[in-house]
C-alpha cells in the first residue's frame, strides 16, 4: 500500500504483515520494504516480532529527501538495502539499512533502531549495536565485531493470528515524561485493564513526587491500570535512581533497554493475538528490573 508514514496505524501493520505472509507463501524469501521515516521504527518492530524467526530476510529503508530534492537520499538508501538483502553475511532476520551522508551503509536489527529525532537525517541503533556496514558503495560487507551489550528480545508472534478488531480497540497508551507531568486526569479517561507505558527520561527516571496529578497519584487512584516504565539504560545506569524505585514500590514495572516504541508494539500485537497483558508481561520478565529493599 502507499500511505504517508505519519498516518499509519496498527491496523496498517496487520495489512503489511498479511502482505508479507502472502509473498512468502508465493515462494519469496527476500523482501525490501520502503517506508517513511516518521513511524518506520514502529513498523520495523511489528514486522520483526512476526517474522524474525522465519527463514526470510526482510530489509526496511526509506529517505529523508525525495528524488526531486537536491540532497535526495532515495537512490543510495535503496541501493544500500538491495546490497543488504543479497549479502550472504547477513543471515535471515528483519533489518533496517541506512546509508549516511558519508556514503556508509549501516545495517541494524529492526528491534534495535531508535526513532529519528527532529534534527537527524538517519537512523541509529541503540547503543550503536550494528549488524555490520558497507563502508563505501563498492566495499565488502564488514560484520560488526562489537559484542552485543544488551539482551536480545526473544519474544516472537510468528505463529499467532492477529485480530483487527482487537487492534482497533487497543488498551495500550504511551506517555512521555515532562516537567510538571499531569497523568491522573488522562488515566481517568482510560478503560479498566488498560496498560500505561511511561517513556522515561534518558537516565531511566520519571517525576516521582506525590502531587495531585503526578505519576504516583495516578497509580494510587487507578490500581486497575498497569503502569510500565521504560527504558532503564543498563549500560550507563546500573542501579535505578530513588525516584524510579519509589514508582516500582508503588506497583509500576520497570524494563531495561526496551525502547518505548518496541514495548508499545509488543503489547498492541500481543493483545491482538489473544494474549492477556499478564501473559505478554510474563514473556518479558527477562527484561524486567526488580528492585529489592532491605
Amino acid at each position: 500500500f502507499n500511505k504517508n508514514s505519519e498516518d499509519l496505524c496498527p491496523t496498517d501493520w496487520l495489512d503489511l504483515i498479511q502482505t508479507i505472509k502472502n509473498t512468502l507463501a508465493a515462494g519469496t524469501d527476500k523482501i525490501v520494504i520502503t517506508h517513511g521515516t516518521d513511524t518506520m521504527a514502529y513498523t520495523a518492530a511489528a514486522v520483526a516480532l512476526c517474522f524474525k524467526q522465519h527463514p526470510v530476510k526482510i530489509v526496511l529503508t526509506g529517505s529523508c529527501f525525495p528524488l526531486d530534492h537536491p540532497d535526495s537520499d532515495v537512490t543510495k538508501n535503496l541501493l544500500g538495502a538491495l546490497r543488504c538483502i543479497t549479502e550472504p553475511k547477513v543471515s535471515h532476520g528483519v533489518y533496517l539499512s541506512w546509508t549516511n551522508q558519508a556514503g556508509k551503509t549501516e545495517v541494524m536489527d529492526a528491534l534495535d533502531i531508535k526513532p529519528m529525532v527532529f534534527d537527524e537525517l538517519g537512523f541509529k541503533a541503540c547503543f550503536n549495536q550494528l549488524i555490520g556496514t558497507f563502508k563505501t558503495p563498492g566495499s565488502q560487507f564488514e560484520t560488526s565485531t562489537r559484542h552485543r551489550c544488551t539482551q536480545p528480545l526473544t519474544l516472537s508472534l510468528a505463529h499467532t493470528n492477529l485480530d483487527n478488531k482487537a487492534i482497533k480497540n487497543s488498551k495500550v497508551h504511551q506517555f512521555i515524561c515532562y516537567p510538571g507531568m499531569q497523568l491522573r486526569q488522562f488515566c481517568a479517561t482510560l478503560a479498566a485493564g488498560s496498560c500505561v507505558i511511561i517513556s522515561l527520561y534518558h537516565s531511566g527516571t520519571a517525576p516521582s513526587q506525590n502531587a495531585n496529578e503526578a505519576v504516583l497519584a495516578a497509580m494510587a487512584s487507578f490500581p486497575e491500570l498497569t503502569f510500565l516504565l521504560t527504558p532503564l539504560p543498563s549500560l550507563y545506569v546500573s542501579t535505578p535512581y530513588a525516584s524510579t524505585v519509589s514508582l516500582i514500590q508503588a506497583g509500576a514495572i520497570l524494563y531495561e533497554d526496551l525502547q518505548p516504541h518496541v514495548l508499545y508494539v509488543i503489547l498492541v500485537l500481543g493483545l491482538a493475538s489473544g494474549l492477556a497483558i499478564t501473559d505478554i508481561l510474563a514473556q518479558l520478565e527477562s527484561h524486567q528490573r526488580l528492585c529489592t529493599t532491605d
